[in-house]
């Protein structure tokens, strides 16, 4: 190994050292006021010739936007989740003087999801996909379930103020050409509408609104609302509009402040999310459930706090409802009571 290779090495095992050592004495990987502050300054990207980040230690590092006063860009900033392992186990992402940053930035063009236009998805398509949800025999075991263990042992409910969701899924995006071609290569009796690439999404938001459902039946009388906030940065406009008017909050729309929204009086549904949910969470509060779907990385900060939950399975029923929404794969966590 040359030299200067060597250097680098060493340098990126001090690197990752240092955040291990910055994790075991409790520094937080994610706090609420930088996911607000980076939100913020991504909803202006226009505007700002420069992004400021934080590295664990609370430095601060600049990085240039190349699309400062860019008045029609096709290029849109979101962000991007350096995980634990990410920090201590190989090179991070980015440039040296990022490695420790847990929040980057990730530029999507949008290009062709701009050309191609909505799928159309109506009010009406939301609400019947609702309906058979409701009407499925897994949704009734859910809200069986849900509802006992949103109920103390003394028969009291559970204080919930807002369900928080991420990566439910864009409800007007349109197929990739690959699914095209395959689709119309299929025999014409098993060729899909292109409409079908939604299913897995609208289950998935109609789950979240049976969560809300459930929670108000079990609130007592005089009690607040709930709020239902949804994080998914691949929103397009006409999915927020079908959203808010279904009664739906739409947050953190470059994918970072809603997790702000994360607080100990909150259920969170977490399905595809490109983010590290599970250990983001763990750093910020402990809600009162989290139903999510397993994969999202672990760490050890996250091992600690599901000794703090009990775990369920997520009642799964053999029927069409339960392959489009993947909901085999849903665990469903609840606090323990004190």
């Amino acid at each position: 190994m040359s030299e200067s290779k060597q250097d680098e090495q060493d340098g990126i095992q001090e690197l990752s050292q240092h955040a291990a050592d910055l994790y075991r004495s409790g520094v937080k990987l994610w706090r609420k006021e930088d996911l607000i502050d980076i939100e913020q300054q991504l909803a202006k990207a226009c505007d700002a010739e420069r992004f400021t980040l934080r590295r664990l230690d609370g430095s601060i590092v600049h990085i240039k936007n190349p699309m400062f006063k860019v008045m029609k860009p096709i290029w849109e900033p979101v962000a991007k989740f350096q995980e634990f392992w990410n920090l201590v186990r190989k090179t991070p992402d980015g440039p040296p003087e990022t490695y420790h940053c847990t929040y980057l930035l990730d530029w999507v063009n949008r290009t062709v999801r701009d050309y191609e236009g909505p799928l159309g998805t109506t009010q009406l398509v939301f609400e019947s996909s609702r309906e058979r949800w409701n009407a499925s025999i897994t949704c009734e075991a859910f809200t069986t379930q849900l509802r006992r263990l949103l109920l103390r042992a003394d028969g009291t409910a559970k204080r919930v103020t807002k369900i928080v969701r991420f990566g439910l899924g864009d409800l007007n995006i349109k197929p990739k050409d690959w699914w095209r071609i395959q689709n119309d290569e299929m025999p014409p009796d098993q060729r899909k509408l292109e409409s079908s690439i939604i299913d897995t999404a609208l289950i998935h938001h109609a789950m979240a609104l049976t969560i809300a459902d459930v929670v108000r039946s079990c609130a007592e009388s005089g009690s607040h609302g709930v709020r239902i906030l949804s994080q998914d940065p691949n929103y397009i406009d006409q999915t927020k509009d079908l959203l808010l008017e279904t009664g739906i909050e739409v947050v953190g729309t470059s994918g970072a402040g809603g997790f702000a929204e994360v607080d100990e009086e909150s259920v969170v549904l977490s399905a595809l999310a490109q983010a590290p949910v599970q250990q983001i969470i763990a750093d910020l509060a402990r809600p009162v459930a989290i139903v999510k779907l397993i994969g999202d990385p672990a760490s050890p900060r996250t091992k600690l706090m599901w000794k703090e939950y009990n775990t369920w399975n997520f009642p799964v029923i053999s029927e069409s409802v339960q392959a489009e929404g993947s909901l085999h794969r849903f665990v469903v966590y609840t606090r323990k009571e004190e």
